[in-house]
Protein backbone atom coordinates (compact mmCIF):
# COMPACT_ATOMS: atom_id res chain seq x y z
CA UNK A 1 0.00 0.00 0.00
CA UNK A 2 1.25 3.18 -0.93
CA UNK A 3 0.79 6.13 1.16
CA UNK A 4 1.13 9.86 -0.08
CA UNK A 5 3.22 12.13 1.54
CA UNK A 6 5.53 15.42 1.44
CA UNK A 7 8.17 17.39 3.61
CA UNK A 8 7.08 21.09 4.88
CA UNK A 9 7.60 24.04 7.09
CA UNK A 10 4.03 24.45 8.99
CA UNK A 11 3.50 28.03 9.66
CA UNK A 12 2.75 28.95 13.35
CA UNK A 13 -0.68 29.30 14.15
CA UNK A 14 -0.18 33.86 14.54
CA UNK A 15 1.17 33.33 10.88
CA UNK A 16 -1.90 30.85 10.02
CA UNK A 17 -4.59 33.35 11.63
CA UNK A 18 -3.05 36.57 9.86
CA UNK A 19 -3.35 34.86 6.36
CA UNK A 20 -6.55 33.55 7.16
CA UNK A 21 -7.70 36.33 7.87
CA UNK A 22 -6.46 37.99 4.43
CA UNK A 23 -7.92 35.42 2.87
CA UNK A 24 -11.23 35.41 4.03
CA UNK A 25 -12.92 38.05 1.81
CA UNK A 26 -10.92 36.83 -1.03
CA UNK A 27 -12.19 32.98 -1.21
CA UNK A 28 -15.57 34.27 0.05
CA UNK A 29 -16.26 36.50 -2.96
CA UNK A 30 -14.53 34.31 -5.96
CA UNK A 31 -16.85 30.78 -6.26
CA UNK A 32 -14.03 29.31 -8.62
CA UNK A 33 -11.54 28.78 -5.62
CA UNK A 34 -11.23 26.12 -3.35
CA UNK A 35 -9.36 27.55 0.12
CA UNK A 36 -7.28 25.79 2.08
CA UNK A 37 -7.68 25.11 5.66
CA UNK A 38 -5.35 27.38 7.47
CA UNK A 39 -4.75 24.61 9.41
CA UNK A 40 -2.75 23.34 6.02
CA UNK A 41 -1.02 26.40 5.61
CA UNK A 42 2.87 25.35 4.69
CA UNK A 43 5.91 25.79 2.66
CA UNK A 44 6.10 22.49 0.57
CA UNK A 45 10.21 21.53 0.89
CA UNK A 46 9.08 18.39 -1.74
CA UNK A 47 6.74 16.50 -2.99
CA UNK A 48 7.33 12.84 -2.83
CA UNK A 49 3.84 11.55 -3.78
CA UNK A 50 2.98 7.93 -3.54
CA UNK A 51 5.34 6.21 -1.71
CA UNK A 52 5.77 2.38 -0.93
CA UNK A 53 6.84 1.46 2.07
CA UNK A 54 10.99 1.61 1.43
CA UNK A 55 10.42 4.75 0.21
CA UNK A 56 8.24 6.13 3.32
CA UNK A 57 11.31 4.62 5.38
CA UNK A 58 13.67 6.82 3.20
CA UNK A 59 11.57 9.65 3.28
CA UNK A 60 11.69 9.67 7.53
CA UNK A 61 14.90 9.26 7.42
CA UNK A 62 15.10 12.38 5.56
CA UNK A 63 13.51 14.39 8.29
CA UNK A 64 15.29 12.78 11.38
CA UNK A 65 18.89 13.57 9.50
CA UNK A 66 20.49 16.06 10.62
CA UNK A 67 20.40 18.33 7.82
CA UNK A 68 18.01 19.99 9.05
CA UNK A 69 19.09 20.58 12.38
CA UNK A 70 22.01 22.00 11.13
CA UNK A 71 20.30 24.99 9.67
CA UNK A 72 18.86 27.52 11.58
CA UNK A 73 15.26 28.57 11.87
CA UNK A 74 13.57 30.47 9.13
CA UNK A 75 12.42 34.13 9.98
CA UNK A 76 10.03 35.42 7.50
CA UNK A 77 6.63 37.03 6.74
CA UNK A 78 3.59 37.08 4.59
CA UNK A 79 3.59 40.38 2.03
CA UNK A 80 0.79 39.52 -0.27
CA UNK A 81 -1.05 37.10 -2.63
CA UNK A 82 0.43 36.01 -6.16
CA UNK A 83 -0.90 33.40 -8.42
CA UNK A 84 0.38 30.46 -10.38
CA UNK A 85 1.39 29.96 -12.59
CA UNK A 86 2.45 33.92 -13.32
CA UNK A 87 1.16 33.37 -17.30
CA UNK A 88 -1.75 31.77 -18.28
CA UNK A 89 -4.92 30.37 -16.66
CA UNK A 90 -4.57 30.53 -12.49
CA UNK A 91 -3.97 27.45 -11.10
CA UNK A 92 -3.09 28.08 -7.50
CA UNK A 93 -3.37 31.40 -5.28
CA UNK A 94 -0.29 31.69 -2.82
CA UNK A 95 0.77 33.83 0.17
CA UNK A 96 4.07 35.64 -1.06
CA UNK A 97 7.13 35.31 1.41
CA UNK A 98 9.07 38.17 2.50
CA UNK A 99 12.27 37.14 3.94
CA UNK A 100 12.34 34.27 1.74
CA UNK A 101 16.35 33.94 0.46
CA UNK A 102 16.65 32.04 3.38
CA UNK A 103 13.75 29.80 2.87
CA UNK A 104 14.48 29.24 -0.82
CA UNK A 105 18.33 28.37 0.62
CA UNK A 106 16.85 25.76 2.99
CA UNK A 107 14.55 24.66 0.18
CA UNK A 108 18.30 24.20 -1.83
CA UNK A 109 20.15 22.40 0.59
CA UNK A 110 17.23 20.32 1.18
CA UNK A 111 16.48 19.11 -2.49
CA UNK A 112 20.10 18.49 -2.07
CA UNK A 113 19.56 16.01 0.24
CA UNK A 114 16.36 14.91 -1.50
CA UNK A 115 18.02 13.95 -4.32
CA UNK A 116 21.13 12.27 -2.20
CA UNK A 117 18.61 10.02 -0.55
CA UNK A 118 17.45 8.82 -4.05
CA UNK A 119 14.43 10.61 -5.25
CA UNK A 120 13.34 12.39 -8.07
CA UNK A 121 13.89 16.32 -7.85
CA UNK A 122 12.24 19.40 -9.64
CA UNK A 123 15.24 21.22 -11.50
CA UNK A 124 13.22 24.44 -11.38
CA UNK A 125 14.60 27.33 -9.25
CA UNK A 126 12.61 26.71 -5.97
CA UNK A 127 9.77 29.02 -5.31
CA UNK A 128 9.22 29.32 -1.55
CA UNK A 129 5.34 30.14 -1.00
CA UNK A 130 2.27 29.17 0.94
CA UNK A 131 -0.56 27.72 -0.77
CA UNK A 132 -3.82 29.56 -0.35
CA UNK A 133 -6.38 28.25 -2.68
CA UNK A 134 -6.40 26.39 -5.71
CA UNK A 135 -8.45 27.49 -8.50
CA UNK A 136 -11.54 25.05 -9.58
CA UNK A 137 -11.46 24.12 -13.44
CA UNK A 138 -13.30 25.97 -15.95
CA UNK A 139 -12.86 29.46 -13.67
CA UNK A 140 -10.31 32.40 -14.13
CA UNK A 141 -8.39 33.88 -11.15
CA UNK A 142 -7.13 37.37 -11.56
CA UNK A 143 -6.79 39.86 -8.58
CA UNK A 144 -8.94 42.99 -9.28
CA UNK A 145 -6.14 45.50 -7.20
CA UNK A 146 -2.69 44.59 -5.90
CA UNK A 147 -3.09 42.18 -2.84
CA UNK A 148 -0.10 43.13 -0.48
CA UNK A 149 0.61 44.05 2.91
CA UNK A 150 3.60 43.63 5.07
CA UNK A 151 2.79 41.24 7.95
CA UNK A 152 4.39 40.30 11.01
CA UNK A 153 7.53 38.36 10.92
CA UNK A 154 7.49 35.10 12.42
CA UNK A 155 9.75 31.93 12.67
CA UNK A 156 9.35 28.91 10.58
CA UNK A 157 11.11 26.27 13.12
CA UNK A 158 10.07 22.92 11.72
CA UNK A 159 10.33 20.41 8.99
CA UNK A 160 7.34 17.73 9.46
CA UNK A 161 6.96 14.96 7.23
CA UNK A 162 3.26 14.86 6.01
CA UNK A 163 0.73 12.49 4.79
CA UNK A 164 -2.11 13.86 2.70
CA UNK A 165 -5.35 12.42 2.56
CA UNK A 166 -7.83 13.72 -0.03
CA UNK A 167 -11.23 14.01 0.73
CA UNK A 168 -14.60 16.01 -1.06
CA UNK A 169 -14.06 19.10 2.20
CA UNK A 170 -10.05 19.43 0.25
CA UNK A 171 -6.90 17.46 1.72
CA UNK A 172 -5.80 16.56 5.55
CA UNK A 173 -2.47 16.73 6.38
CA UNK A 174 -1.42 13.89 9.12
CA UNK A 175 1.95 14.64 10.60
CA UNK A 176 4.17 11.68 10.31
CA UNK A 177 7.32 12.65 11.57
CA UNK A 178 8.68 15.89 13.04
CA UNK A 179 12.38 17.46 13.25
CA UNK A 180 13.03 21.02 14.82
CA UNK A 181 15.54 23.19 12.60
CA UNK A 182 18.80 23.87 14.64
CA UNK A 183 18.52 21.54 17.01
CA UNK A 184 20.72 18.53 17.07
Amino acid sequence: MSRRVFLALPLPPAAQSELAAHCAPLTAAAAGLRPVAPAGYHVTVHFFGNLDAGGLGRAHELCRRDTAAEMAPLRCRLTGLGRLPRHGPARVVHAVLGGAAAVTDFLTRMRAAVAAAGFPVDRRPPLPHVTVARVRRGHAWTPRSPLTWAGAWFVLDRLVLFESHLGRAGARYEPLATRRLGAS
